[in-house]
């Protein structure tokens, strides 16, 4: 049966490697296979890149076809589409399903491809040159398969280093029948040849020329936009602007005939960047806001990898929002009045963008982040300042909005000198050691610029919303020469102000949940193995490696011995009682805070304060954040589903509190964990730390910040970060306590009022 699905052959891996480097490179054998073959409505979906709803079409599919080559092939078509939603647990089964029951060898192949890029974005990359290889091995004398093999295989081979494969693979190219697979497969040859730098532009150039040719030739308009789009690039980098800039408006004339926004995003992005060049800010302002448009339009679909700690948005999508944002701040300088706030508002609202998506892709949820996120402006409260720090590469740009009004104030630091300052900043309290240095060179280029503007507003409350490494800084233990800024200002965090909930009743009663572990149980034996190579290994030396490796040779129980020394946290059970007798509420301590136990407790839906004394981290994504009850490791999607019963909520929890958490060392996407947790659990706002803190300090500061709390409800009078800044400068006044290491990891985040 012929297929329904109208431009059934248009997408093109070539371009999705120019968006997102994910999983692309010699895809298009396969692609150009399904369309020809005629499918379903789900793979034809997923030819037209709506992968989600595909997912759906095609999971329902599969689960109602019974064993055979129909389940198989549907397997295929479904893996593929979790594969390229970035859901690698769930497309392997189906995958190696799909090899195990296909008719033929040739499709048996295809999805052997397809498992080895999911094992490379595993970093596998051995195990995917295996995959490869099987995929050549189940069909030895198809010269098109061949091919698709080897392009994915010099994706193994560093850059640079590629040259003479890819000639050889130029030359075997030629060998092909004219057609779709052919086309895809040279401008995926003239993609990597470009990457290879100069050596290899001739060979860029060809390829990408002959691609061109082709797509012409056939009316395949994505074909031709992306060999457009290929050759622009290679002139842009030769610094030929204007040849740059026509290549790009012709390959826009073919994208613009299709239903696919992707194919359009990196050339709006190139013409905008050499309508700034040349001055022409109209034009460029035009294009960016084009592109940023056409992200919106298919981010769903498109996912987001992890590699070496960098995010593949941050590196290929996050400059087009940047680009628009510097634009934006540059022409906001040149007008005055309403005019220079409405741009100021809309680049902060293109941040804003960025910030939404960094914490979907983090939770691999944006239905909980669309539930969350708020339509109505935000205005801020008398005394209150919103605090919006922008990195670009060449300046910090620092928004600053108040009752009064949006101002901005650029400072000349570059991005990278900032985050690298950032990020010994935090290294030297974490480690508790000196950081005076580094705490006054950051309040110069962050704080010191406002001061003006705050003091004259008389503020007292700064909410910030960081961005990137800005996150891991707790800036409270910022230093302006004297003291502290936290002496001057209360400090708070939001993940956006897209984010944040609306303040509550502060004059109903709160009713408590206390959850405790002084001394973990069965959930040791649940503990990731990294994680247990860093508790008994800490210091990652190499004695601390050989001591780490001979303590995993001894016997589970000598190791569960360990673990349990290691992860003991004595002060939890002063700190649940002295709570309890200061809230009330219900109590579980150790043996009692069972994963069943705080189900029970969490169904009855009627906790204003959950409050959970016990370790956690918060990882670079949300399956790599947890929290240890007693038997189990409560994930973050698990704490939602403890919370979304068949008996929801009727009101959001007011505060969670997870007083023993930490955030992974390093990586600015962890503190997205603690946003993360409080959507998750339906709450205005989480209270947490960015590194282990004392078990002392923990203890004496948990308690005063709820006496505080509770005071100010009483009173009419402070709030939640108020309360939480009188108990942190309790700290300060002890001089035990006095170094930023104890008090400052603790940040609250989300609705501080």
């Amino acid at each position: 049966m012929a297929s329904t699905c109208p431009f059934a052959g248009w997408r093109s891996s070539g371009l999705r490697a120019t968006l997102v480097a994910l999983l692309t490179l010699g895809l298009g054998l396969s692609m150009a296979r399904a369309a020809s073959t005629g499918l379903d409505d789900g793979r034809c979906l997923l030819r037209q890149g709506q992968v989600r709803l595909a997912a759906e079409q095609l999971a329902d599919r599969h689960a109602a076809t019974p064993a055979g080559l129909a389940r198989a092939q549907t397997a295929a078509a479904l893996g593929q589409a979790y594969l390229r939603l970035n859901q690698p647990n769930l497309a392997e089964p189906l995958l190696r399903e799909a090899m195990a029951g296909l008719d033929t060898p040739r499709a048996r192949a295809t999805a052997a491809l397809d498992l080895g890029h999911l094992l490379l974005a595993r970093h596998q990359p051995q195990a995917a040159d295996d995959a490869w290889l099987q995929a050549l091995q189940l069909a030895p004398n198809d010269a098109e398969l061949a091919l698709a093999v080897e392009l994915n295989r010099l994706r193994l081979q560093p850059v640079g280093q590629r040259l003479p494969r890819l000639q050889a693979a130029a030359a075997a190219l030629a060998q092909l029948p004219p057609g779709p697979v052919r086309t895809r497969d040279t401008l995926n040859l003239a993609a990597q040849a470009l990457a290879e730098g100069e050596a290899a532009t001739q060979l860029a150039l060809q390829q990408y020329s002959a691609g061109r040719d082709a797509a012409l030739a056939a009316a395949d308009d994505a074909l031709a936009a992306e060999a457009y789009d290929g050759l622009a690039a290679l002139y842009e980098r030769q610094q030929r602007d204007d040849e740059s800039l026509r290549l790009t408006e012709r390959g826009l004339r073919h994208a613009q005939r299709l239903p696919a926004p992707e194919l359009a995003i990196p050339l709006e992005w190139r013409a905008g960047r050499l309508a700034q060049r040349q001055g022409d800010t109209v034009r460029a302002l035009a294009a960016y806001r084009r592109a940023v448009e056409h992200v919106q339009a298919v981010r769903s679909d498109m996912p987001v990898q992890y590699v070496d700690g960098r995010s593949s948005f941050r590196e290929t999508l996050e400059p087009v929002y940047l680009g628009l944002t510097d634009l934006l701040l540059q022409q906001s300088a040149r007008v005055q009045g309403d005019e220079r706030s409405a741009l100021l508002r809309q680049a902060r609202d293109t941040v804003e963008l960025i910030k939404q998506t960094e914490l979907a892709d983090y939770l691999r949820d944006r239905c909980s982040l669309g539930a969350a996120r708020s339509a109505a402006p935000f205005q801020p409260p008398p005394a209150t300042a919103i605090y919006y720090p922008i990195i670009l590469p060449d300046r910090l740009e620092l928004l600053l909005e108040t009752e009064q009004g949006i101002t901005r104030t650029p400072v000349a630091v570059r991005g990278d000198d900032l985050r690298r300052q950032a990020l010994n900043f935090v290294a030297a309290l974490r480690a508790g050691s000196g950081y005076r240095a580094q705490a006054g060179k950051l309040y110069e280029w962050l704080i010191q610029p406002l001061v003006p503007q705050l003091d004259a507003q008389h503020i007292r409350t700064l909410v910030a919303v960081p961005d990137g490494v800005l996150r891991l800084v707790p800036l409270g233990a910022l230093h302006d020469g004297q003291d502290f800024i936290i002496r001057r200002w209360a400090l708070a965090t939001v993940p956006g102000l897209t984010l944040t909930q609306s303040a509550p009743d502060s004059h109903r009663p709160l009713r408590a949940l206390l959850a405790g572990l002084s001394e973990p149980g069965p959930v040791l034996d649940k503990l990731p193995p990294q994680l247990v190579n860093a508790v008994l290994d800490p210091e990652g030396s190499a004695d601390g490696a050989r001591s780490g490796a001979a303590m995993l040779s001894r016997s589970p129980a000598a190791v569960r011995d360990a673990l349990r020394d290691a992860l003991a946290l004595p002060g939890v059970r002063r700190e649940v009682e002295d709570l309890g007798r200061l809230l009330g509420g219900t109590e579980l301590l150790d043996r009692r805070f069972t994963l069943a136990a705080l189900k029970q407790q969490l169904a009855a839906g009627d906790q204003d304060l959950v409050h959970i004394a016990s370790h956690g981290v918060f990882g670079d994504s949300a399956d790599n954040t947890f929290i240890m009850t007693y038997d189990e490791l409560l994930t973050l999607n698990g704490l939602q589903r403890l919370l979304t019963g068949p008996h929801p909520r009727s009101r959001p929890i007011e505060l969670i509190t997870l007083s023993a958490c930490q955030t992974a060392e390093g990586d600015d996407r962890a503190p997205l964990g603690m946003s993360g947790t409080a959507l998750k659990a339906n709450a205005r706002s989480a209270l947490g730390t960015l590194w282990p803190v004392s078990d002392s300090a923990a203890q004496r500061l948990m308690v005063s910040f709820y006496r505080r709390l509770l005071e100010n409800r009483v009173s009419g009078h402070g709030s939640k970060i108020d309360a939480l800044r009188a108990a942190q400068l309790d700290l300060i006044a002890d001089p035990a306590f006095r170094h930023p290491f104890y008090w400052a990891p603790f940040i609250l985040v989300g609705d501080w009022q």
